[in-house]
């Protein structure tokens, strides 16, 4: 080491300087401690000098170590600044991708809608025209295509909605089986082009005055429903509706589609309910459709606060199911009272195991006891054992005749032939086809569409007893204010072949109207502000089948115009029109009305291919006061102008039914099936007029006659106590209308005039107009399929005389 070889070298001169100098003895140890200690203070200055170059040496590696983590700092900051940049880029780009997709959205719904408000309301008037055959089915060909695009469009629409969170689900009251009608009336036709049986389960525990999202819940079992249709070659669909529990406030229900197609394998049961997913990319072509329906049920349901799932085997079916809560109604915890219907035994009579199945759960909900078999043999067994063992009696039979119909004469004798007939109730069950006439005796014959109001009632003979749970007025039980009242154009009465649009009623005897009608025939005026030629012509035909007349506006400035200085009764209002729009126009008429401050508003009405989340509420917020997404159907405009003009809507429906032509209508067996549910009761009961026939003979016709020319008397009556209102004079005359009716079995109309006159009765009839509405159009009806009848099975025309005397109404030929 250099500082010990300095130290060694220092300590050799000076011993040899020593020797050199002669010091030696005593002196000797001093010179040596001198030499030790500059040798000492040598060796300690070399250390310090080595620790000093050692601490320099490491301050340099520091400040050389930190100066290079100060460089890795700064670049690591410098890529940290760049990720930021490109995460803000691409976010931005996000936002940019995501806000045009939205817009492209709109855009192309309102491009598409556009031209398919001009195609769908078309095909839908072309439809109702005499067609020929091939000519029908082209156009049914062009309808379903239609609808199909117009399905695609809505369910990308309410994806976008579900994805952007901005899809709310409504609330409000609804009859849950009336839902369910609809959805299977709606996927008939598809199931009977491919020959499937459809039908429904309905547990008789499931309370059906319920609140929810109506429109949400048919949509889900609408797809679901559909995807059973489409992928099932052979066997059946059936939708199940079973309860689950109930708490407080909720109902818990099940909902399950089964089908017996072709079935999920396991690892594509995962992708289901995934956006843009089906069971593989064959599915797609093979059935179409964009793979968006289950995704949008499962965000529906996820609303609904429910779940959804499947159940499914390759080669045998699947079973898709939801369990969701609906609301209860108020007053759905009073318990009903069932009173004579404890320990009852019907029995029951059917081959078919499913309707057997329902019919025992209905009665045994009922308080009865049921008992089922499935032969006319078996029940002659059930029937003999209760006189040979002492049992105890039936309360009824109940019977499906279309199953049984070879053996149903030799049930229907053992049971009249008894010792006490009346004790026990015989109730036919039929389908599409007729109870034939020497079945009647002693016997109730319902429908398999009827109520199940009606089944209880026929079974206990008491009168109807309808759902009490929702607190409505009679009359708005029978004519919902939210669908509008309901014009007879696509029921089939029962002596008719063709839809029914708004059939004639005779000439009311002149005299003076009541002062209400008097102010209905001021015919409303419309104004229908359209830029679009096709969407303007496609309106007006709406309105005018409507029988509505209207004004147009090509633009917003057009229309402020003309409401300045003309009255209207409501505005129907397109949204994107040149020089002023419709929300613009809106805004600057509602100032108007401010500065006029007349206290009255106009209704206007959004009529806009716009059906994007919000644009509704855009236009409530620009004034408007409801909201038509095109294409507008017959059905929604009608439902919108009775919500807004509901007294001439009324006045539109007397004069439809007073005033259109009548053509004889060619005679064919009324039939109820899914196709067209058929109402509680049937238009005309030729069953009873056969009766009428062979008591009166040749009088039938005169019989007819008589009530076509008192009928309008009676109308004429209702027309003016409902003007006062005189419920007391309401009663009266339809208490007189229902007997002469149900003598010339003009059955709905009978009825009509059974509710108005229970109605008055009861102090319930709120809405007196729109109750005499419905039995003017339900006697114009009547009056057709009468004169049908009577065209051809009587084989002469009816020639109805003026009816100038109480005397000549039908109560004096034939007992009320």
């Amino acid at each position: 080491m250099p500082w010990l070889t300095t130290a060694l070298a220092a300590a050799t001169v000076a011993a040899g300087g020593l020797h050199t100098a002669g010091i030696d003895g005593p002196w000797l140890p001093v010179a040596l401690g001198a030499g030790g200690a500059t040798l000492a203070t040598a060796l300690a200055e070399a250390l310090r000098a080595r620790v000093q170059a050692h601490r320099h040496t490491g301050v340099q590696a520091r400040a050389a170590m930190a100066e290079s983590e100060r460089d890795g700092l700064r670049r690591d900051l410098q890529r940290h600044d760049q990720l930021e940049q490109e995460l803000v880029r691409a976010k931005q780009a996000a936002e940019s991708a995501a806000m045009a997709k939205g817009e492209f959205l709109a855009t192309m719904s309102h491009e598409i809608r556009t031209p398919l408000n001009g195609i769908v309301p078309m095909l839908e008037m072309l439809s109702r025209a005499p067609l020929a055959p091939d000519q029908r089915e082209m156009l049914a060909t062009a309808t379903a295509s239609s609808h199909q695009l117009l399905r695609i469009v809505d369910d990308i629409l309410d994806y976008s909605k579900l994805e952007a969170n901005k899809l709310d689900l409504e609330i409000t009251g609804f009859n849950l089986r009336e839902l369910l009608d609809s959805v299977l009336q709606l996927m008939y036709r598809p199931a009977e082009n491919k020959g499937l049986k459809l039908s429904l389960q309905l547990d008789p525990a499931v309370r059906l005055p319920v609140r929810g999202d109506p429109v949400r819940l048919r949509q889900v079992l609408t797809n679901l429903v559909g995807n059973a249709i489409k992928f099932t070659d052979r066997g059946s669909v059936t939708l199940v509706v079973r309860r689950l529990g109930e708490t407080a406030a909720q109902h818990l229900l099940r909902f399950e589609v089964r089908d017996t197609g072709i079935g999920i394998d396991e690892d594509a049961r995962g992708r289901l309910f995934h956006s843009f997913s089906q069971a593989d990319a064959s599915t797609t072509r093979l059935y179409g459709g964009t793979g968006l329906g289950l995704a949008i049920c499962r965000r529906i349901v996820d609303l609904m606060g429910g779940r959804i799932d499947v159940v499914s085997e390759v080669g045998r079916g699947s079973t898709f199911w939801f369990e969701a809560p609906l609301m209860k109604v108020i007053g759905d915890l009073r318990q009903r009272d069932n009173g004579a219907l404890d320990h009852g035994r019907v029995l029951i009579v059917s081959p078919d195991a499913r309707l057997r199945q329902r019919l025992t759960l209905l009665v045994t909900n009922w308080g009865m006891q049921p008992v089922a078999v499935e032969t006319t043999q078996e029940a002659l067994d059930r029937l003999r054992l209760v006189s040979e063992q002492a049992q105890q009696d039936y309360l009824a039979v109940l019977a499906d005749i279309s199953g049984i119909r070879s053996t149903a004469l030799a049930l229907h004798r053992a049971i009249t032939r008894r010792p006490l007939p009346d004790s026990l109730r015989l109730v036919w069950l039929y389908g599409d086809e007729t109870v034939p006439t020497e079945l009647h005796a002693r016997a109730t014959s319902l429908s398999r569409q009827s109520p199940d109001a009606d089944l209880r009632a026929a079974l206990t003979g008491a009168a109807p007893e309808r759902d009490q749970e929702v607190e409505a007025p009679m009359v708005e039980e029978i004519f919902p204010v939210t669908s509008g009242p309901h014009i007879p154009e696509t029921a089939t009465p029962a002596f008719a072949t063709t839809p029914v649009i708004a059939e004639a009623a005779p000439e009311i005897p002149s005299q003076p109207e009541p002062a209400v009608v008097s102010a209905m025939r001021i015919e409303p005026r419309l104004l229908l502000v359209e830029d679009n030629p096709v969407n303007l012509l496609v309106a007006q035909k709406l309105l005018s089948a409507l029988g509505f007349e209207c004004e147009t506006a090509a633009n917003g400035d057009i229309a402020l115009k003309r409401m300045q200085v003309e009255h209207f009764d409501l505005v129907l209002m397109d949204c994107q029109m040149p020089v002023l729009d419709g929300y613009a126009a809106t805004r600057r008429w509602r100032e108007i009305e401010t500065e006029r401050a007349t206290g009255g508003r106009l209704p206007i009405v959004a009529m806009t291919a716009n059906a994007m989340a919000g644009d509704r509420q855009r236009c409530l917020d620009a004034g408007m006061d409801d909201y038509l997404a095109k294409p507008v159907s017959r059905e929604q405009l009608e439902g919108c102008l009775n919500r807004w003009l509901p007294d001439r809507m009324n006045f539109v429906l007397r004069n439809a039914a007073l005033a259109a032509p009548v053509e004889p209508a060619p005679v064919a067996p009324a039939v109820a099936t899914a196709r067209a549910p058929a109402p509680s009761f049937p238009v005309l009961d030729q069953t009873m007029l056969e009766e009428l026939r062979e008591i009166a003979g040749d009088e039938t016709a005169r019989i007819i006659t008589v009530f076509l020319e008192d009928a309008p008397r009676l109308i004429a009556t209702l027309e003016k106590a409902a003007a006062i209102p005189d419920l007391d004079a309401m009663r009266d005359a339809a208490h007189t209308l229902k007997s002469s009716s149900a003598n010339v079995g003009a059955m709905a109309l009978s009825a009509a005039a059974k509710r108005v006159e229970l109605g008055a009765r009861a102090r319930k009839l709120e809405r007196p107009a729109v109750a005499v509405a419905l039995v003017i159009a339900e006697y114009a009806r009547a009056r057709m399929a009468l004169q049908g009848y009577a065209a051809q099975q009587l084989g002469r025309p009816l020639i109805p005389q003026p009816a100038t005397t109480p005397q000549s109404s039908p109560s004096s030929l034939v007992s009320r």
